[in-house]
């Protein structure tokens, strides 16, 4: 039985955690806030439930994988609705689109947006399950510990089947010349950090996992999934410590031997980061026994970070659905204000959710739960007046293309920008997904899994292979304790 203490409760630090607590293990997480889930905390106030970040069920696969291991049934046991719509979005000139969870009636949106367009969503799709196939056969479920990993005969055929030198944009293009029906199938490149014009073509799989594989809404949203998982966890023996910030990580002879946090230290035989990962190296390590210095990360393009709003309204709001997204025609403009001319977007395209139409736990009786979303660019001035100032902005919008009229019906509001990511997750740079999805951040060229100058310190989460994303995570963890096991740490 090793002892092994996990930085962090996010997704992959309670994932991990349990996944080594099953091996027999006596595992540690240490986490500096109040409760399990890391970014996909729960605000609760005035009766209204709020997931403070991730908001979207997809991908079901990789969440059925991980329950499996421990003889769930994940539909069961988080009680998943399927969503229809998966989701609604309002254009500029007042057009709104309804997404299907069937795809057949997909084809016939596209059908209408531009001559043969059903037709081409299908062969769009069809090329999207191949990339899907590929990935999940040789690239997703794997590590990369150097640049030779990519450099097999098998991997270099299936490397450059998925055309990774194409960008996701370009890859629409090539189909679709409607610019909504580009911006349908674009906007997903905003979960993996980046702009659909950097973002390598061969994330479009996740197109055919949203039009083939559906939308979910999981009881309690995903705060109730990382509830579900820290459940797990404690069952098979997890100890988990709150409001107990970690300081330092020490290191003897290049092993970690102790956590020590603000009022307390922990042995440990072996060590797994999942708190930030920038502040992991950089902060919990002295220089000499970091992997990635300070200068590695300036070189780094960072992921989106976020000005969210966390509403309650004391009314219903017919119009929405559960996810909702608001695209301007000319959305390049933003995507250029967050990674080519950094600052606060000037007509920002945004997302909104209310699960409040689906779930009546999460608001009270006739009153509506709302989560507004706007990428920004990470690293940006951030104040009281800043932020309110942007929230109106936004609330505006909101109300013009709704003809929704809510400000004087708002009953709770709570903003959360770059400084509560730096604040409450150490993030770096107050991003919100770590670092973006361009080609050369990409599998090999993430960071680690594992510290190249600390022995039995290891990482996990957003910032690794697989990348951005809740169902990243959990890969990210099962693929740390699968290469444990072959490094044979664990016996």
């Amino acid at each position: 039985m090793k002892n092994v203490v996990i930085i962090g409760a996010g997704y992959g630090g309670l994932v991990a955690s349990a996944l080594l607590a099953k091996e027999g293990h006596n595992v540690t997480v240490i986490e500096k806030n109040e409760q399990p889930g890391g970014k996909a905390s729960l605000l609760v106030k005035d009766g209204f439930q709020f997931d403070m970040g991730p908001s979207w069920y997809m991908w079901p696969q990789a969440f059925e994988k991980f329950f499996e291991e421990f003889n769930e049934d994940a539909s069961e046991l988080l009680e998943l609705r399927k969503l229809d719509p998966s989701y609604r979005v309002f254009f500029d000139d007042g057009e709104i689109i309804d997404i299907s969870s069937n795809v057949e009636n997909n084809y016939e949106i596209f059908e209408k947006l531009e001559p043969n367009g059903g037709e081409k969503l299908r062969k769009y799709l069809e090329v999207c399950k191949k990339q899907y196939d590929i990935s999940m056969k040789r690239l997703v479920y794997r590590s990369y510990n150097s640049i030779f990993s990519i450099f097999t005969p098998s991997m270099m055929i299936d490397g450059l089947r998925l055309k990774p030198f194409s960008n996701y944009h370009k890859r629409v293009k090539a189909y679709f010349k409607n610019p909504k029906a580009q911006k349908l199938l674009e906007w997903i490149t905003v979960f993996l950090g980046g702009d659909p014009r950097n973002v390598p073509g061969m994330y479009c799989m996740m197109s055919y996992l949203d039009h083939h594989h559906g939308i979910y809404y999981p009881k309690g949203g995903m705060n109730g999934v990382a509830k579900k998982i820290h459940e797990i966890a404690e069952k098979h023996g997890v100890q988990f410590k709150f409001n107990e910030a970690v300081t330092k990580i020490n290191v003897e002879d290049k092993k970690a031997t102790r956590i020590i946090t603000e009022n307390a230290e922990y042995g440990a035989d072996l060590v797994v980061n999942n708190a930030d990962y920038h502040h992991g190296e950089t902060q919990l390590l002295t220089e000499e026994n970091q992997t990635y210095k300070s200068s590695y990360w300036e070189k780094k393009t960072m992921a989106i970070s976020m000005h969210l709003a966390y509403i309650g309204v004391k009314r219903k709001i017919d119009c929405l659905t559960h996810h909702n997204y608001f695209f301007h025609e000319n959305w390049n403009d933003h995507f250029d204000q967050v990674f080519k001319d950094p600052k606060w977007p000037d007509n920002p395209n945004f997302y909104v959710c209310c699960p409040s139409r689906i779930d009546e736990g999460v608001a009270p009786k006739g009153m509506e739960n709302l989560f507004f979303l706007v990428p920004v660019a990470s690293d940006l001035e951030d104040s009281d007046a800043i932020r309110e100032a942007y929230f109106d902005k936004v609330l505006e919008k909101f109300e013009n293309w709704t003809g929704e009229k809510i400000k004087d019906d708002i009953v709770v509001k709570s903003l959360f920008t770059h400084r509560d990511f730096k604040n409450r997750y150490n993030a770096y740079k107050g991003t919100g997904l770590g670092m973006a999805h361009t080609l050369w951040q990409t599998a090999v060229f993430r960071p680690k899994h594992k510290s190249s100058k600390v022995k039995n310190l290891y990482y996990t989460g957003q910032y690794n292979h697989p990348g951005v994303g809740v169902p990243t995570t959990v890969i990210s963890s099962q693929i740390l304790v699968n290469e444990m096991k072959k490094e044979g740490v664990l016996v």
